[in-house]
């Protein structure tokens, strides 16, 4: 009766406030697993068909969700024992490191960058042994029907009467019902742009060779059983993470950014001009929309002849560049074996025992500080780069500035003098279309997915260049 009021609670008109975290028994689908000894019970708000036969429903969580279920034991698995469940999230990658180069088949490998685990400790108590014979209502009953009989007078029928005893129910097999709940939060991040990534499989091609890149998440339970001779057990489900980001998102977007970010171009020496890339201010752009940028120039002091040359002969070189970065922490070599000691070790040991009798035992405060300095944690191990991949995604090169910036006014209005000569002198505009099977922008424990815009303007025999870091949802 208190889960139909709570359940029609919520499916009432009025919506729950922003900080409602919905309990695994608040969400509508349920995905079952199992194995041989146990059942697992995926609790989401929604489902995704997956798989080549489109058959599979894979539980899908967004952000604030809570990755829960249940876990429920077959009556034939050990009285004893523990669950150990485990999320994980790792990012796979085709390493060509190991396979002479670009032209060997790849290695895939696999970088967890989150996982988070808890233990459940199964133990046979009084209840289940109750359970495991009959239930109490059919002791119960069977006791009742009992004492009916023998207050009875005896009779040749009633002594050939024999009690039927009901078999227990179980959802999974005859026996005691044994279920566990089990609940994980997802992890957050307070600082824009290092959110946990969502799960997502990209697959390209370096050098006419194909690799693939992706995000994915898993759901898993092992069943350890006390006693060694017991068989063990283990499921595993993969669970999707698409964060609600739809408010946020770029996609259909056909107004162009009003706020634009202008960011100067740089040169070894000095020159009469300026030169500056302008992207919109965010950004921060979708990966089925497009990086629409402007560059510009400027003479310093003002000359129209030179401004002419630039305007005709400079070279624009703009591109789209992703950097993918996988970092482990190192692992120390093995501590070498103590050597025997000589003559000369038994000596110093000597010595030590004879200063041990003449010297004075430490002061508890001494002591005490001593205790603080071996309870310190142990530094964290460097961490180094076990993947890194760098590739060239788009390339564009112009040969001049073809366009001349206007002020945008009314009809019967005319720019003035003073907003005219503040103009740029010439300027280049482009934009890079995004794909939906790009890899969006991580930035995570051990995970980084970068990209950059770099920019470069050759006038005569200088450079002018930029690299613009920019975020991909």
């Amino acid at each position: 009766m208190v889960l139909r009021r709570r359940t029609e609670s919520l499916s009432s008109g009025s919506r729950p406030p922003s900080s409602f975290v919905p309990t695994s028994s608040h969400y509508a689908h349920v995905s079952c697993y199992r194995s041989s000894q146990m059942e697992m019970r995926v609790h989401s708000a929604s489902v995704k068909i997956a798989g080549k036969d489109k058959t599979h429903l894979v539980p899908v969580f967004g952000e604030g969700d809570k990755v829960s279920g249940t876990i429920t034991l077959d009556s034939k698995a050990p009285s004893s024992g523990r669950l150990v469940v485990t999320v994980e999230g790792a990012f796979f990658y085709d390493d060509f490191s190991q396979a002479g180069g670009s032209k060997g088949r790849p290695e895939p490998r696999k970088h967890v960058f989150w996982s988070s685990s808890s233990t459940i400790q199964v133990s046979p108590s009084l209840d289940s042994f109750l359970s495991l014979s009959t239930p109490r209502t059919t002791f119960r009953d069977g006791f009742t029907s009992t004492i009916k009989s023998i207050k009875r007078r005896p009779s040749g029928s009633s002594l050939n009467t024999t009690v039927s005893i009901p078999a227990a129910k179980s959802p999974v097999s005859p026996g005691f019902n044994r279920t566990y709940s089990f609940s994980f939060d997802l992890p957050r991040s307070n600082r824009t742009g290092e959110e946990i990534p969502p799960t997502f499989v990209s697959a390209g091609h370096n050098e006419n060779v194909a690799r693939s890149f992706g995000v994915e998440y898993k759901l898993s339970v092992a069943w350890e059983p006390t006693e060694s001779f017991e068989y063990p057990s283990f499921v595993a489900a993969p669970i999707y993470y698409h964060p609600d980001t739809g408010f946020q998102s770029l996609d259909g977007s056909s107004q162009e950014s009003k706020s634009w970010l202008e960011m100067p171009l740089r040169v070894d020496r000095p020159m009469p001009l300026r030169c500056a890339i302008t992207l919109p201010t965010a950004v921060t752009f979708s990966r089925s929309s497009s990086i629409p940028y402007y560059v510009v120039f400027t003479t310093t002091p003002r000359s129209p002849a030179l401004a002419r040359e630039i305007a005709s002969d400079a070279t624009i070189s703009a591109s789209l560049i992703r950097q993918i970065t996988v970092t482990e922490q190192s692992i120390l070599p093995p501590t070498p074996p103590q050597t025997p000691g000589g003559s000369d070790e038994s000596d110093g040991i000597r010595g030590v025992q004879l200063l041990k009798r003449v010297v004075k035992p430490l002061s508890p405060r001494v002591s005490d500080e001593s205790l603080e300095v071996d309870q310190k944690p142990l530094p964290r191990l460097p961490m180094h780069a076990v993947f890194k991949d760098s590739r060239l995604l788009h390339t564009s090169i112009c040969i001049g500035f073809p366009k001349r910036p206007r002020q945008h006014t009314g009809s019967d209005h005319h720019p003035s003098l003073e907003a005219q000569s503040s103009l740029p002198d010439g300027l280049h505009k482009a934009k890079f279309n995004l794909n939906k099977d790009m890899l969006p922008s991580i930035d995570w424990q051990g995970v980084s997915v970068k990209y950059y815009i770099d920019i470069s303007v050759l006038v005569g025999s200088d450079t002018l260049r930029a690299r613009i870091p920019i975020r991909v949802t």
